[in-house]
């Protein structure tokens, strides 16, 4: 039997074709018997007023969940505070030479470990030498200079004493004339000649005297001096003792135990006073810390620290706060954010803290400028009493019950 349209006009929006008692979707060509859609199953009324019911709980819940794992960790994080803006410390010495001049001589290489006195490099000294040589030469010759002086001053007193000896034979000879003159017996020409004879012997002896006090001052004074004490001896000792110090500038010696760095190649020109060569120590290292000024508040000199390297991540160090610095970071900044200009924000500060660092025997290596994380352990407990006194201090609550009691 033929399927029999039915009139668009006359059937709904979904018609059917009819075709051997059968009802057939219109749209769908009829190409078999149509399969029933399966049973949907139903859900008893209690079990979805229990699954309701379930979901409230974890809803309600929840917060209740957020606010207790909160109140832990915060009471269970109070005791340790770290940063990871902390760096390994160590002595560090700028070699600059004291003298100008070529660098014929370097015996140390690059990364070298060096002792403390050993030799770095070493100056032209030879016109350091020369000067050297040039002023004991001199010291030599003031030396003799002083001997003769004093064998001169022993002279002049032998002629004062000879002078003195002619001095008292002319006076005798002069008196004997005078007395011979008085009696008529000797001439006047020879009176005069005494006279004369004296008078020269005074002279002499004056001369003498003036000579020989001339010899002392140029022996500072004293005649028996040693010539190693005399002042222009001495002078020209510290001038050789100067020349001395500057041809042991000419050496430089490492100030310290540590690493060579930045080692100089021969041949290069030294200035006074700019840095050559780093020595780096590689003992008696320290970490710097920076925390914030705000987790200082239980920090103490002495409490216990904890320092991982990021070089190492399986390596853990051990150490003590040893010392907390006076003053921020910022302080000795060229410009401290804290000014009167106008443009000023705050910011939180960083304080440096000193922490010693122990590793283990067989550890590697720390070298300074290498980046840690430091965790120091207070020893500051919280409690959820304190929590509580906390959140009513914060909303008010312990000012009202104070001001409601009579």
């Amino acid at each position: 039997m033929l399927a029999r349209p039915v009139d668009r006009r006359d059937r709904p929006a979904d018609h059917i074709l009819v075709r051997d008692g059968e009802q057939l979707d219109a749209r769908v060509p009829a190409q078999g018997p149509v399969i029933a859609p399966a049973p949907v199953p139903v859900v008893p009324r209690r079990s979805r007023l229990g699954g309701r019911a379930l979901a409230r709980l974890v809803m309600w819940s929840l917060p209740l969940l957020v606010i207790v794992a909160s109140a832990w960790v915060w009471v269970a994080s109070g005791r340790h505070v770290s940063t990871d803006n902390a760096y390994v410390k160590g002595d560090r010495a700028q070699i600059a030479t004291e003298l100008s001049g070529i660098i014929v001589e370097v015996p140390v290489q690059e990364n070298q470990q060096v002792s403390r006195g050993q030799l770095l490099f070493r100056l032209d000294d030879q016109a350091y030498r020369l000067a050297l040589a040039k002023i004991e030469a001199e010291m030599e010759t003031t030396r003799a200079d002083i001997r003769g002086l004093r064998a001169q001053w022993r002279t002049k007193r032998e002629e004062i004493k000879a002078a003195l000896s002619q001095m008292t034979y002319a006076q005798s000879e002069f008196d004997r004339q005078s007395e011979l003159a008085d009696k008529k017996i000797a001439s006047t020409q020879k009176l005069e000649e005494t006279r004369m004879g004296l008078d020269v012997a005074r002279q002499r002896i004056s001369a003498a005297q003036e000579d020989l006090q001339r010899i002392e001052a140029q022996l500072a004074g004293d005649p028996k001096i040693r010539a190693d004490d005399h002042p222009r001896v001495r002078q020209m000792m510290a001038a050789r003792d100067e020349a001395l110090l500057q041809l042991r500038r000419t050496s430089i010696e490492a100030p310290l135990d540590g690493i060579v760095a930045k080692r100089p190649v021969p041949g290069s020109y030294a200035t006074a006073g700019v840095p050559v060569m780093v020595v780096v120590a590689d003992r008696d290292l320290w970490i710097e810390a920076n925390f914030k000024e705000t987790e200082l508040t239980l920090v103490r000199t002495g409490q216990p620290a904890t320092i991982k390297v990021d070089t190492y991540p399986d390596a853990e160090c051990t150490g003590s706060v040893s010392s907390i610095a006076q003053a921020t970071g910022a302080e000795f900044a060229v410009l401290p954010p804290q000014n009167a200009s106008g443009n000023w924000v705050k910011v939180v500060q960083r304080i440096p803290v000193r922490v010693s660092v122990i590793c283990r025997e067989g550890d590697p290596p720390l070298r300074v400028g290498m980046s840690t994380t430091v965790e120091i352990d207070t020893g500051h407990t919280r409690s959820f009493g304190g929590l509580m006194a906390g959140l009513a201090k914060t909303f008010g609550l312990s000012s009202a019950s104070a001001t409601a009691k009579p």
